[in-house]
């Protein structure tokens, strides 16, 4: 009977596993600084740079990085969007209703601008892309059934495993402050063009 729910255990967390990943990275080294420049002409709202930019995703990274991995992101955090955090924390409820546990961490190695669009539909949208090492590992009833996803009903083999995940920011403020929106994993050929696999 354990058996059983082993398999089923590793089909239904596979998925959820992946978006425990993408959200708990660390601080990366390559955010600087925050700085902003303001518009010279008078009376204009203040613009903001990369360096601004990437020290508020940095910050974003840090806060999400003090999470345990089976712990919500709390109801009055600044730094994420109420839809990222009710997405985030329903994959916690999940692991609690099915008897799982999540151990280990996911830590950034750097962190790279994609994009940055003011013009945005809804608002100025920025990307990230965050490369990543995942120690992260699943257990239900003590026992390991990490996925692993290049070998379908195998438990993922042991150590760190390296992780690129595309991560999108908005803005309440007009660039002021930024909160992460959405996180993907990254795979395949996106994943082999990206400024992590340089």
């Amino acid at each position: 009977m354990r058996g059983v729910r082993t398999r089923v255990g590793a089909a239904v967390f596979g998925a959820a596993l992946v978006l425990t990943m993408a959200g708990c990275g660390d601080d990366g080294g390559e955010a600087s600084d925050a700085t902003s420049t303001e518009s010279s002409s008078a009376g204009s709202s203040p613009t903001y740079g990369e360096d601004h930019i990437m020290a508020q995703v940095k910050k974003v990274n840090t806060s999400l990085q003090s999470l345990g991995p089976s712990e919500k992101i709390p109801t009055d955090a600044d730094w994420a969007t109420d839809s990222f955090r009710k997405s985030y924390d329903a994959t916690r409820d999940g692991y609690t209703e099915h008897g799982a546990e999540v151990k280990g961490k996911v830590t950034s190695t750097a962190l790279h601008l994609d994009e940055s669009d003011p013009e945005a539909p809804g608002g100025w949208d920025v990307s990230v892309y965050n490369c990543a090492e995942s120690t992260l590992r699943l257990y239900v009833d003590g026992e390991d059934i990490t996925p692993d996803p290049d070998n379908p009903g195998q438990v993922l083999p042991k150590g760190p495993q390296t992780e690129i995940y595309l991560q999108s920011f908005t803005t309440p403020d007009g660039g002021k402050s930024w909160q992460l929106d959405d996180s993907q994993l990254v795979e395949g050929t996106q994943a082999e063009e990206s400024p992590c696999a340089a």
